[in-house]
């Protein structure tokens, strides 16, 4: 038997049976956990409301001898309406929530992934970078800055101004996972071609905060930048996010 309460970020919710939703939360003091919330789904509910994607809440859990928690209680922090005004934003955030409960182990709390999971939703919601025309939201800077700096917080940031393999300078035409960065022309053939902006990018996110997100990313580079992060969490969490395109 045991009993959590925590402030809480909700990642997903599923429906579960007839009136149930299986919920995975980010707590500040368990991590990565997943809850039922029974009769959640019922049109009288006071759970159902609180417990949608994306929200700030104050849990109350409760484990029997199963794995998962079950809600006892929940109360909003922060409902983060902003996120509600456009459907790009929720678009943004779903895909951030998804890189949090794929990568985040479960179980395991961690101070740097809760402050930047609530920094990046914040800073979603109060954006005023919206994608350009036919943009998808993945591409936003917010969630790829997010999903660099999760990848920082994993340890597993490449190495991106010299060769991984020999230390030589620029030109890097090409990128390997496995190996852990950027290549030179020597050692090309055993990576993926890459361009130099594209590396270039993935630095700059990485070392700014996200607020500069927009600023330090040109649009054109994003969609290499995502690719990026892909091969990275392919190659060492075996992760292959759905909501982005495929590596």
């Amino acid at each position: 038997m045991a009993t959590l309460e925590s402030d809480a970020l909700v990642l997903r919710a599923i429906r579960y049976g007839e009136a149930d939703a299986v919920l995975s939360l980010y707590t500040r003091g368990a991590g990565r956990v997943s809850a039922l919330a029974k009769g959640a789904r019922r049109p009288r509910s006071r759970l159902g409301g609180r417990l949608q994607p994306a929200m700030g809440v104050r849990v109350n859990l409760h484990r029997g001898r199963g794995d998962m928690y079950t809600v006892r209680g929940a109360a909003v922090l922060d409902a983060r309406a902003g996120l509600w005004v456009d459907g790009w934003r929720l678009q943004a955030a779903s895909c951030l929530l998804e890189a949090v409960m794929r990568v985040s182990p479960e179980g395991e709390a961690d101070e740097a992934t809760w402050h930047l999971l609530g920094r990046a939703l914040d800073a979603l919601a109060a954006s005023t970078t919206a994608p350009a025309v036919g943009a998808p939201a993945r591409l936003h800077p917010l969630v790829l800055s997010a999903e660099v700096k999760l990848l920082v917080i994993a340890g597993l940031l490449p190495v991106l101004g010299t060769c991984v393999r020999c230390g030589a300078p620029p030109p890097l035409p090409a990128f390997s996972a496995a190996a852990g960065g950027a290549l030179c022309a020597a050692w090309a053939p055993g990576g993926e071609p890459v361009d130099g902006s594209e590396l270039a990018g993935f630095a700059a996110l990485a070392a700014h905060p996200l607020a500069r997100a927009a600023d330090v990313l040109p649009p054109d580079t994003a969609p290499g930048v995502e690719r990026l992060i892909g091969l990275l969490l392919r190659e060492h969490l075996g992760v292959r996010l759905r909501s982005a395109a495929a590596p």
